[in-house]
């Protein structure tokens, strides 16, 4: 990874997150060669000035005036910018079930993750597999993920189990945690970042937008 000159805001680091997504889109399916800062822009409901700032944390671009980015050029940069090595190994914890649904939409390989690990909170799931990896006992964190070395780790396990898992995952060496749970309040440890995706929260956001929709707010 490299060391950043400035500090990058959150919001500019998610929107470098979805031109990588996107680039990686475009070049899955076929697409070669240039992009402009106005199709990117275009394309995701973003403004022009907006993404040329975001990709001035970069520091120097394959832009050229009046050409645009190089796709395959513009994605490396932004990869090596957030840190992603070619294949990026990330664990996940949660139900088989769960886990399996997931996988489902989110075809890890097809954005450069490796499946890593998968472990279960629940004893029904012994034996079973998932993309080609046997689902282990949640316990078996420990020891496993500290001999694998992964950083990573998605957790969508019942909200009961959401401190539990994120302990063991801390004491593994994991510094980073996507928690796909409606649980509110988590405790992790300083230097371990963890960004949440809380369905109900986020639905009762929309309800407030909609039903403003009108009015002066």
């Amino acid at each position: 990874m490299q060391k950043l000159s400035k500090p990058t805001p959150a919001a500019v680091l998610h929107r470098l997150s979805l031109y990588h997504c996107l680039l990686t889109d475009w070049l899955l399916a076929g697409k070669k060669g240039a992009i402009t800062s106005k199709e990117l822009a275009g394309t995701l409901g973003l403004n022009e000035v907006t993404v040329r700032n975001d990709l001035s944390f970069l520091g120097e671009t394959p832009g050229k005036r009046g050409v645009g980015y190089s796709i395959d050029g513009l994605r490396h940069m932004l990869g090596e910018f957030l840190g992603l090595p070619p294949f990026a190994p990330v664990a996940f914890v949660g139900s088989a079930k769960v886990i399996s649904s997931l996988f489902s939409f989110f075809l890890v390989e097809k954005y450069g993750f490796i499946s890593a690990a998968f472990f279960s909170e629940d004893p029904n799931d012994r034996g079973a597999v998932i993309n080609g990896r046997e689902v282990q006992p949640i316990e078996g964190i420990s020891h496993e993920l500290g001999a694998m070395g992964i950083e990573v780790a998605v957790v969508a396990t019942h909200p009961s189990w959401v401190q539990h898992s994120i302990n063991l995952l801390v004491a593994a060496g994991v510094k980073g945690i996507l928690l796909l749970t409606p649980a509110v309040v988590i405790d992790a440890p300083e230097g371990v970042y963890v960004t949440q995706i809380r369905i109900p929260c986020d639905l009762k956001a929309l309800f407030h937008r909609v039903s403003a929709v009108g009015q002066e707010v």
